[in-house]
C-alpha cells in the first residue's frame, strides 16, 4: 500500500537544473527539490536519488536505468520513451505522469502511486507492482507479461489491447477497468475483484480464475476456461 509523504520543499531563489551534472551536485550537496528540471536525455543510469522532488520535470528519453528513485516525487513528469529500466521505484509518486514509450522493465515499484498516470506503450515485462495504486492509469497497448500486479489498485484502468500473459493478478482491484482486446495468456487473476471488469475480445486462455466473479463482467467475444 502506498504511504503518503510530502516531496521536498523548493529552497529560496530556486532555479531548475538543466543537465545530469547539476541535478547531481545539487543533490550531493543536499538539495532534493528540483521541479521543472529540464533533463531531456540526461544520462543518469544507475545513480542514487531517493526521495528527490521531480515535479513536472521533462525526462524525456532519459537514461535512469539502474536508478533508485525510492519515494521520488514525479508528479505530472514528463517520462516519454526514457529508460527505467531495473530502476527501483519503491513508493514512488507518479501520479498524472506522461510515460509514453517508457521501459520499465524489471523495475520495482511496489507501493508506487501512478493514479491517471499515461503510458500508452509502455514497457513493464517483469515489474514489480506490489499493491501499486493504479486507479485510471492508462497503458494502452501496453506490455505488462510476467508482472507482478497482486493486491494492485487498477480500478477504471484502461489497458485495451495490452499484453498481460503471465501476468500475476492475485487481488488486484479491477473495477470497472478496460481490458479490452487484453492477452492475459496464463495470467493469475485469483480472488480478483473484476466488477463491471470490460473486457470483450480479450484472451483469457490458461487463466487462473479460482474465486473469481465475472456475472458483472463484459467478456464478449473473450476466450475464456472456466
Amino acid at each position: 500500500m502506498h504511504r503518503e509523504f510530502e516531496p521536498a520543499p523548493a529552497p529560496d531563489d530556486y532555479e531548475p537544473p538543466t543537465s545530469a551534472t547539476e541535478l547531481l551536485e545539487r543533490y550531493a550537496a543536499g538539495e532534493r527539490h528540483f521541479q521543472h528540471a529540464e533533463l531531456g536525455g540526461a544520462q543518469l543510469a544507475g545513480v542514487d536519488l531517493r526521495d528527490v522532488n521531480l515535479e513536472d520535470a521533462d525526462l524525456e528519453d532519459a537514461d535512469l536505468s539502474g536508478a533508485d528513485l525510492t519515494n521520488a516525487w514525479l508528479r505530472s513528469a514528463n517520462l516519454e520513451e526514457a529508460n527505467l529500466s531495473g530502476a527501483r521505484l519503491v513508493n514512488a509518486n507518479f501520479r498524472g505522469s506522461y510515460f509514453h514509450e517508457a521501459n520499465f522493465e524489471g523495475a520495482d515499484l511496489t507501493d508506487a502511486n501512478m493514479p491517471s498516470g499515461n503510458g500508452r506503450g509502455a514497457r513493464l515485462v517483469g515489474a514489480c507492482l506490489f499493491e501499486a495504486h493504479m486507479k485510471f492509469i492508462n497503458v494502452i497497448s501496453g506490455d505488462l507479461t510476467g508482472a507482478n500486479l497482486e493486491g494492485a489498485n487498477l480500478e477504471g484502468c484502461r489497458i485495451t489491447r495490452g499484453n498481460l500473459s503471465g501476468a500475476n493478478l492475485r487481488r488486484a482491484n479491477l473495477m470497472e477497468a478496460d481490458l479490452q482486446g487484453a492477452k492475459l495468456h496464463g495470467a493469475d487473476l485469483r480472488e480478483a475483484d473484476v466488477t463491471k471488469l470490460f473486457a470483450p475480445n480479450a484472451d483469457f486462455t490458461g487463466a487462473e480464475l479460482e474465486g473469481v466473479d465475472l456475472s458483472s463482467a463484459d467478456l464478449r467475444n473473450a476466450l475464456i476456461e472456466r
